[in-house]
This record gives C-alpha cells, structure tokens and sequence, in this order.
C-alpha cells in the first residue's frame, strides 16, 4: 500500500460509514444502502461491516464452493477464518465464529509488518498440485501452503519469483494474484502511485507439484523449451488500469477468465474500486490487456480500501463475487464485506435489468 493510502487512512471517511459496534460474539453488523442502485453490470446482494475487535488490515479473500466460510490475510501477518449467513433470499446477513490466527512463516509464527505483510491469497487447483498461495510486500515474496480446508496453515515454502519484482516498490508489490484453472499462475504489481497506467503482470507456465509442471519437466528431458527458471518459467505481460486505478486483487472466474480489483485513492475523490474481466484468451504471454468494466463503486455507495475477491459460481450460471476492504486499523475506515451478483449471461441481461428498472437494492 502506498504512502498516498497510508495517508488517506487517516484523514478520509468511507462513504458509507457506520460505528463499529455489537456485543460479545458478534462479528458484523449490516451496512443498510437506503435504496442506492447496484453498479454497472452487478447486482447488490448485501453489505456488513466486520465489527469484531482486533480484526483489521484485511487483503486477500477466499469464499467457500458452498459459501459458507471465507478465510482472508491481513498485512501484519494474520490468518481470518470465518462463517457467513445470508437471509431468505440469499443474500449476505452476517459473519460469525470469527478466528484470528497468526500466518507461519518461514521463520515460524508470529505477526508483524516488516515479514507478515500478506496482501493476496489464492487457493491452488488440484492439477497445480492443491494448497495456498499467499504473497507479501516489503519482502516481496510467495509463499506457498500445504493443502487444507481452512487456509493457509502450516510450514510454507518459498516460490521463486520473477527477477524484476525485487526491485519492486516497497508497498507495490504482488497485490493482485490468480491461481488459474489451467495450471497457471497470474499475478499483477501495484507499483508506484506514478499516474502511469500500464502495471507490470507475469504468467507462471506452472507450479511445482501441479500437471502441467511434470510435463514440462519430461518435455524439457527430451530436449524442450529452456532459459526458463527450473522451478518456476514466468512470462511477462502489461496490465492496463484505469486512470487513476492501480491493481488491488483478482480471482479466477468459471469460464477460465479472470477479474481484476482496481484501486484508487485520491485526497479529492476519496476511495474508488473497479471490478473488470479479463477473457481466458487474453491471458498469455506478451500480451497488453485491458479489462471490461463491470462495476464502478463510488460514492454514496460504501467506499473503503477495497482489497480482497473472491468468486463462488451458483446454479442457473449466476456468479456471486465478494470483496473485503482493509481498514488500515484506523478507527475512521471500515472493514467491509460486500456480495455482489454478475448474471448468468452478463451484459445482455444486465442491462435488460437496468432499462426496465429491475435492478434490485437493499
């Protein structure tokens, strides 16, 4: 996170801002959106705001296949678990049974800034050999987990990353990674608050451990491809934000695609989030990719410093899309968990929605 960031955490107040509060045992409280619309291409299906003391500085996001529990990272070095409760009908109500843990690290556990700075987190397929993937500023790193139900825990390993991330901004790191369905590996810098639009992005051939991986392997035995890292063959490529916006997360879509979280912080414009799509074809190697707008989340709307995503797809082809904003610990930002709906068939029916008014909002 930025220096601009660090300084919007303790002088701007989220859009839709509400007292932290709730007694013991409670773990959120609903953020109502008075009849505001959904934005672009979603649909709203609930917010809350984390009210649970001690819990904060929360980045990356993973929402279980039936929805149920979601676990996320926070940048002092924290594991979150919880369990999430939707009304009626099917919209997000609450989180409870709310546990911190601290991340094992290679040195063992413990939180802190300088080594337990986690801002994206990734679970791996089982044809990338399964487990987590968690990544860090500052010591710009990947981690990778043992396979588990619950996130990452136990002893991690350390991934080689790309050459040129060591170089990276301190708080510019790794904020945006996917594993992809294939095998692969995407993941995108935030880089400096420079204004420039083109961010740095690599694309892992394959993981230690996973299919593809031991196929190249044999490939490479018989004379194949060489001049890649042993472990690890990264491929560049350009991600280009919206002005303004640099990359914050992503998450894997059903379809092979991906979704991008952008980011902006400004003293005048306050907090700013994009959701956009990347098509599965555009992911490769070389390539310059701009994503689709789904959704633009501004005032009125909650704001905050959205940094986490995750995706669950549901029956009828629909695709629930959560995502969590990192308050910073500072007593004027809001820990957010928002749910949000992209319809079976996506653009047509959204704006079918839009046109006759449709749209719903809580």
């Amino acid at each position: 996170m930025s220096t601009l960031l660090s300084l919007l955490a303790a002088g701007i107040v989220a859009g839709c801002g509400v007292a932290s509060g709730g007694g013991v045992g409670t773990a959120s409280r609903p953020v109502p959106l008075n009849g505001q619309p959904s934005p672009g291409m979603l649909s709203f299906f609930g917010v809350v705001e984390l009210t649970a003391a001690g819990v904060g500085g929360l980045s990356g996001l993973w929402v279980s296949e039936d929805g149920k529990r979601l676990a996320a990272v926070s940048d002092i070095g924290e594991r979150v678990e919880a369990r999430l409760s939707y009304d009626p009908r099917g919209r997000l109500s609450s989180v409870s049974d709310l546990t911190v843990t601290p991340l094992t690290l290679e040195t063992g556990a413990g939180r802190g800034k300088r080594m337990g700075d986690s801002e994206e987190l990734a679970r791996l397929p089982e044809r990338a050999g399964g487990g987590w993937l968690v990544s860090f500023e500052r010591e710009h790193r990947i981690l990778r987990y043992p396979a588990s139900p619950n996130g990452p825990e136990g002893k991690p390993e350390r991934l080689p990353i790309p050459e040129a991330l060591k170089d990276a901004p301190r708080n510019g790191g790794i904020e945006a990674m996917a594993a992809l369905s294939d095998g692969r590996l995407l993941i995108l810098e935030e880089g400096d608050d420079d204004g420039a639009r083109e961010r740095r992005g690599w694309i892992a051939d394959a993981l230690p451990g996973g299919v593809e991986q031991a196929d190249r392997k044999d490939s490479g035995r018989k004379g194949g491809a060489r001049g890649k890292d042993a472990r690890i063959g990264w491929n560049r490529l350009t991600y280009r934000a919206a002005p303004g916006f640099r990359p914050a997360g992503a998450a894997l879509l059903p379809d092979g695609g991906a979704l991008v979280l952008e980011r902006r912080a400004s003293f005048l414009g306050g907090w700013g989030t994009r959701i956009v799509r990347l098509p599965a074809s555009a992911l490769k190697a070389g390539a310059v990719v701009e994503g689709e707008e789904l959704a633009s989340i501004e005032p009125p709307l909650p704001t905050d410093n959205y940094e986490g995503i995750a995706v669950r797809p549901v029956a009828g082809g629909e695709t629930l899309i959560y995502l969590l904003s990192d308050d910073n610990f500072s007593p004027i930002q809001r820990s957010y968990l928002m749910m949000l709906a992209l319809p079976a068939n996506g653009k047509e029916e959204a704006r079918e929605s839009a046109l006759s008014g449709r749209r719903s909002a809580l």
